[in-house]
């Protein structure tokens, strides 16, 4: 998915935008607002994803506190770490928006 939005970036950094009729620039504007209705559609479900490991690390935290299981807190180490791994995806897909909505603003200047 990520190669897909590199590559449909690349094409409005390579567009031309004082030859676009209006009706291209109306096409390209649903393009972009489809395609960042998806990301956030995808944001959302990273979000869960990292509220969910952040609360299974809490759990798992607090269990390795009161029982002193060393399991427990490896479990809590992975979760967290999970959980690091999502924030950064989210963060590069978010970068990824803001340069898809830039786009729209410019589109929208036209």
């Amino acid at each position: 998915m990520e190669k897909r939005f590199r590559e449909y970036l690349k094409h409005f950094e390579k567009l031309d935008y004082d030859v676009l009729s209006d009706e291209e620039i109306m096409d390209e504007k649903t393009n972009l607002q489809v395609k960042t209705s998806i990301l956030h559609q995808e944001l959302v479900r990273i979000l869960i994803g990292i509220v969910g490991f952040l609360i299974c690390a809490s759990i798992f935290l607090s269990a390795g506190l009161l029982g002193g299981k060393i399991i427990s807190f490896c479990l809590a180490a992975i979760m967290a770490v999970l959980a690091a791994y999502m924030t950064m995806r989210y963060k590069i897909i978010a970068d990824v928006i803001k340069k898809l909505e830039m786009f729209v603003d410019k589109l929208s200047m036209l």
